[in-house]
């Protein structure tokens, strides 16, 4: 953690660096993650105690933080461990041969200027050059429905995105199916097959900033299904759980 990895893009000033040991540098970052998190689409009740006592939790476990300055501010940051956390392992299926990227945050009024981008070039460079081959991480909570095949399926999905969108205007309550193990994989089987040649109907930001990077997201198959992350407080908001084969991509082996 002592080692400083620097990217610098002279004309905006902005800094990707490698977080070090230095409280006043965690006291800035447990800032800027209260602020992301208190903030849109979140809206969570982050404290900067709290705050501070998550990144100091991430430090002692050794995990590979990158944090984005401008103007010498903390404005986004990113945060990867070497396996996926224990109180999340009983809901992942493939556990072995990967690193996980646990957090990425940028301030609401920095985004959409390639913050985060840089921040998860930095780190995939980073394990490139130390042999490091799989990553995992979180998209957007699944969005489940019932589906009996009256129509296409991708037709209904079109259809479910823009009453969904619709609904939270007017401030209406979307229901979501409670579907067993056995419907949501194939739910989700189903629903990544097609987002590879629609990727327009995805709506993970995490899908789409690895696809900015790489091209394409090469969603990885276990015993023939693909990977998700189960809810683990029960509320259905299931995830999928893209494991990325970094040595596959063309893109970045030529950037290394």
């Amino acid at each position: 953690m002592n080692s400083v990895n620097c990217l610098m893009e002279k004309k905006k000033k902005l800094e990707v660096l490698k977080l070090k040991l230095k409280e006043r540098e965690i006291v800035d970052f447990s800032k800027a993650y209260r602020d992301v998190f208190n903030g849109a689409p979140f809206y969570e009740d982050w404290t900067l105690s709290r705050a501070f006592d998550v990144i100091k939790d991430y430090i002692d476990d050794g995990a590979f933080i990158l944090a984005s300055k401008y103007m010498n501010r903390i404005i986004g940051f990113l945060v990867a461990v070497n396996e996926v956390p224990m109180d999340q392992r009983e809901y992942v299926q493939e556990l072995e041969f990967l690193r996980y990227i646990e957090e990425i945050g940028v301030l609401a009024q920095y985004r959409n200027n390639g913050i985060a981008t840089k921040m998860v070039n930095a780190l995939l460079m980073n394990y490139l050059n130390n042999n490091i081959q799989y990553i995992g991480y979180r998209t957007n909570a699944m969005r489940y429905f019932d589906y009996n095949g009256a129509e296409s399926f991708e037709s209904k999905i079109m259809r479910v995105q823009e009453e969904d969108r619709i609904k939270r205007i007017i401030g209406e309550k979307i229901d979501i199916p409670d579907f067993n193990d056995y419907e949501k994989q194939k739910f989700i089987n189903k629903y990544i097959e097609l987002i590879k040649y629609r990727p327009d109907l995805d709506v993970s930001n995490s899908n789409a900033l690895f696809r900015s990077i790489m091209g394409n997201v090469d969603f990885s198959k276990i015993n023939g299904n693909y990977s998700f992350q189960k809810d683990p407080t029960g509320e259905g908001n299931d995830r999928i759980f893209p494991i990325i084969n970094l040595g596959t991509s063309k893109v970045l082996v030529r950037r290394r």
